[in-house]
């Protein structure tokens, strides 16, 4: 097998080995695509650790070997689900960890592990039919979060972003109305009955309160790993209700991969265009240099090995 492995900061090396024995329980993979997540990058950028580290938790890839005691999966099936490290050509996988990939969806779009946490940030916010609805921050997970928004019939929704492409990208994907986080600031305070924050900033965290209605719901959902944030008091008096869009538990997760695998089999979800850029394994560096440069275009990146 090969991986990629993180030697120093902003470098990553290819290593080949062989495989690692398929244990009871488990099943080999083949990597078809592995996505490149934010979150992974401090660990990339500014590695410091004389050994080498392995990154990647975003697998879809198709089973070739079945360990002992693996039933009802066989080889050739196609999977999506938990993995890590998965910038690999194969990973060894807990079975239980995975589940099958909609068979009209192509591998690079079944990403099951952000998938579930769009859909189970989502689920916490109590969406009805007919609310007020706004998504703030709109890369890859707030754009898939504001199809799962769109699915639940609201009577507003609203995507907030300073990027042209993302608040375009946000119109297509069922978006009634689209702004500039300065236009949403002007002029959309206290209008959402449900605002779901996906920027990972501090200035989009507490736009996002700014948005929320008087006892209505904040969602904080973004990756928040750079600094202390701060809640304005205000919110109390309003009444907000501050919800965590985050889970640890793997069998909430497992639930809300299965919802949101059957959206995209239904066609009510995407990551289809949400996907822009491919890079090899050997050229892992430049996917995460990605996130710094900001190329025209780009959403999110996947490495096909």
């Amino acid at each position: 097998m090969r991986f990629s492995q993180v030697v120093a900061p902003g470098r990553s090396e290819v290593v080949e080995v062989p495989d690692a024995p398929v244990r009871p329980g488990e099943v080999r993979v083949r990597t078809l695509a592995s996505g490149i997540c934010v979150s992974e990058l401090p660990a990339w950028a500014e590695h410091d650790d004389a050994a080498p580290r392995r990154l990647g938790h975003e697998l879809s890839g198709e089973i070739v070997e079945l360990g002992p005691g693996v039933h009802g999966w066989s080889r050739g099936d196609r999977v999506t689900g938990f993995a890590s490290p998965a910038f690999a050509d194969t990973v060894n996988v807990d079975a239980r960890e995975l589940l099958p990939a909609p068979s009209n969806v192509p591998s690079r779009a079944v990403l099951g592990e952000p998938l579930a946490c769009v859909v189970e940030a989502l689920s916490r916010c109590g969406l009805r039919p007919g609310q007020r609805v706004a998504v703030v921050g709109l890369g890859f997970m707030g754009l898939g979060a504001l199809q799962v928004a769109a699915d639940r019939a609201p009577a507003r929704l609203a995507g907030v972003d300073p990027a042209p492409l993302a608040r375009e990208l946000a119109a297509e994907l069922g978006a009634s109305d689209v702004h500039t986080p300065e236009e949403a600031g002007e002029s959309l305070r206290g209008t959402f009955d449900v605002v779901v924050e996906f920027s990972g900033k501090a200035a989009g965290l507490k736009l996002a309160g700014d948005l929320v209605t008087t006892h209505g719901t904040l969602c904080v959902a973004g990756y928040h790993h750079d600094g202390p944030r701060e809640l304005d008091i205000e919110l109390w008096y309003r009444g907000v209700t501050i919800v965590n869009g985050f889970t640890g538990q793997r069998w909430r997760l497992m639930a809300a991969m299965a919802e949101g695998l059957r959206m995209m089999a239904d066609r009510r979800l995407t990551f289809e265009p949400l996907i822009t850029h491919t890079v090899s394994l050997e050229d892992l560096d430049t996917g995460f240099g990605y996130f710094l440069d900001r190329p025209d275009g780009f959403v999110k990146c996947v490495v096909t090995p």
